[in-house]
């Protein structure tokens, strides 16, 4: 019976060391932010151990840190705690959890993870560095070749698109525009957040670029004031971006997934359902070979669709227009170069299935393109050179010098600075992104005689940015579309509402001192606290420094309330009024909006180049500390308490 029972554990022994590991070749996992950061290589699930094999890629000398707490999660809810950084092969590098790792000269490095094992039949997995907001997280670990498929909700099966669809003709509508979007495969935890942008709609001089939180069942609703039908940039960081069309009064229902693969988008209901799949099918997702270089690696034929998304990446990809007019030789051999590059990119764009509207659309990003390259050639192409590897990089360094050198590569003469928009001056135009910046009356001389409603748009768009009163009035005198006249009516009025709600507020200062001469500002200021050590902080609402270093000193004013302390906020006409407003609700101190005139003489006087600058000035009035950039809270508590004594 001995003998028998120590066959039978041999024989139990040998079965279990034959499924002793499952292991996880190149595993498909969701990173978020960090897609381009870390790489998952293996993942090992041991009776004793699971262990993550991670490529991790940062610059050389950077640091970074797993900390104790991390732990890998199973889909029932249960939790595996991190249990160590040894390596296991001389190929990776040991860390330990909560200290800093020191990224070596490649900028490379492969770790393990180790953590308590999960069961063996485990299918996904998630990584996270403790239960805290903000955590860093990989998602959805799981093997790639049993990766589940994404189920699609009953409502989302079989959706039908319209065979094709026309961008409408510009006309003034105010109103909101929906944007309703689900997220599959999301997870309570996973904080993804939806972006909408990259525009400034009309009659305002902000630009909108807003994120959205999806709730815990991943969905989210957006709404956006619009005055008229506009492409913007929508998508998630860590997954994909793309553009679509928007118009006020009108809903966009999207239907997205968790994925790795850069293609999140899976269906469009609504306003210009085909045309904005179409385009977000177009839109080249960074760091990735054109879709017919991918078909030769994989080894199959190029097809025709390839060749049209291949096409639409080249709309806008400077680095190989750069590569073909760098071996032409001639002017003439360069702009006829460009001139091609335009000419295939409209043939191929309208040779695809895509609609009326992506088609038109995609032209107008290939034209603005090429009127840039034709009449911005020695600042466009003085922004690349190839490396030693053959690669292209963009860099600004001696940009001025380079530009100088490449001067006379393509020299335009008069009659070829003309220019007749073909696709930019439609009335269709003003739906594009590219048409707000397009100059289309410097180079074509018939672009107003062509579509004066198009002018009199950019001209409302232009003066609202500048908030330049007389230039305004004049432009009120000669306007003839009472519907653009409208929006600076408006846009006047709510500036005079939200004028007279801050003439009331405590602490805040707009236009009370307008009529200081800028040289006289800083002291007039500076009069009001007599007595008290002061610290100035010159922002801008659109300063994320500045806003960052408000967050950071909030702790330090607390500690410092009631002592002998004034902060004070200097801002321009560069933050639009209305953000204004609502920021300083969350910054305590006195707000100042001066002038253009006066806030430039305060930097001036501050020797400074950029913000947020901070100054420190002692009882006594005298300047007793200067940065530019947030020196820290410890820098600042030091300077104050040595200036209040």
């Amino acid at each position: 019976m001995k003998l028998k029972t120590i066959i039978i554990t041999l024989f139990a022994l040998t079965a279990l060391t034959g499924q002793a590991q499952v292991v996880w070749e190149n595993p498909s996992a969701f990173m978020g932010d960090y897609n381009s950061e870390f790489e998952i290589n293996k993942v090992e699930l041991k009776p004793t151990e699971t262990v993550l094999h991670v490529l991790a890629n940062y610059s050389p000398g950077s640091w970074i840190r797993f900390a104790k707490e991390s732990f890998v999660q199973t889909p029932d809810g249960t939790k595996y705690a991190f249990t160590g950084g040894a390596k296991t092969n001389e190929q990776e590098s040991d860390l330990m959890p909560d200290s800093l790792f020191w990224m070596p000269e490649s900028g490379k490095a492969n770790l393990a993870l180790h953590f308590k094992p999960v069961p063996l039949d485990t299918k996904e997995l998630d990584f996270s560095e403790g239960d805290f907001d903000g955590a860093f997280c990989f998602w959805n670990i799981c093997d790639s070749k049993t990766k589940k498929k994404v189920e699609i909700p009953a409502d989302w099966k079989d959706v039908k698109y319209a065979k094709d669809e026309t961008l409408p003709v510009a006309k003034i509508n105010k109103g909101i525009a929906t944007i309703k979007v689900k997220m599959l495969g999301y997870k309570p935890g996973m904080n993804l957040d939806f972006f909408v942008g990259t525009f400034i709609p009309l009659g305002s001089r902000e630009r909108f670029d807003k994120t959205f939180r999806f709730a815990d069942d991943g969905t989210v609703k957006i709404e956006v004031p619009l005055r008229l039908t506009r492409e913007v940039t929508v998508g998630v960081r860590g997954l994909a971006f793309g553009n679509i069309v928007i118009a006020p009064g009108q809903e966009t229902e999207i239907l997205m997934k968790v994925c790795t693969d850069n293609k999140p988008f899976l269906a469009f209901k609504g306003y210009m359902a085909k045309t904005n799949m179409d385009l977000v099918n177009a839109k080249k997702v960074n760091g990735q070979s054109s879709e017919s270089r991918q078909a030769r690696l994989d080894g199959r034929d190029v097809t025709d669709e390839d060749k049209v998304n291949e096409a639409v990446d080249l709309v806008g990809n400077d680095d190989k227009v750069f590569l073909k007019v760098k071996e032409c030789k001639t002017k003439e051999e360069r702009l006829q170069c460009l001139q091609d590059i335009f000419d295939q990119r409209v043939a191929t764009i309208r040779k695809s299935e895509y609609t009326t509207a992506a088609q038109d659309l995609l032209c107008m990003v290939a034209e603005s393109n090429y009127v840039k390259w034709t009449h911005q050639f020695e600042y466009k192409y003085s922004n690349y050179y190839v490396d030693e590897d053959g690669r292209v990089v963009m860099s600004q360094v001696d940009l001025f010098e380079k530009m100088k050198k490449n001067k006379d590569l393509l020299p335009l003469s008069e009659e070829e600075q003309e220019y007749s928009w073909k696709y930019l001056n439609e009335p269709t135009s003003p739906c594009s992104q590219e048409f707000w910046d397009a100059p289309l009356s410097m180079y074509d001389k018939k672009a107003l005689e062509k579509n004066p409603y198009n002018n009199e748009l950019t001209c409302v768009h232009s003066v609202l940015r500048e908030d330049n009163e007389g230039l305004t009035n004049t432009l009120l005198e000669v306007m003839k579309y009472e519907d653009c006249k409208n929006v600076i009516y408006e846009y006047r009025a709510e500036q005079k509402r939200i004028a007279d709600e801050l003439a009331s507020q405590q602490s805040v200062y707009f236009q009370k001192f307008d009529d200081v001469a800028p040289e006289n500002i800083l002291q007039t200021i500076l009069d009001r606290y007599k007595g008290k050590a002061v610290l100035i902080d010159i922002w801008a609402t659109w300063c994320g420094p500045c806003r960052a270093g408000h967050q950071a000193m909030k702790p330090l004013k607390e500690e410092l309330k009631g002592q002998n302390v004034q902060f004070v906020y200097l801002t321009s006409p560069s933050s639009p009024l209305k953000t204004w407003q609502e920021m300083l609700k969350d910054i305590d101190g006195d707000h100042y909006y001066l002038t253009k005139e006066q806030y430039q003489y305060v930097l001036d006087k501050y020797e400074s180049e950029g913000i947020p600058t901070y100054a420190i000035y002692d009882t006594k009035g005298n300047l007793t500390f200067k940065n530019i950039g947030f020196p820290g809270n410890d820098v600042i508590r030091k300077e104050l308490e040595a200036a209040s004594k």
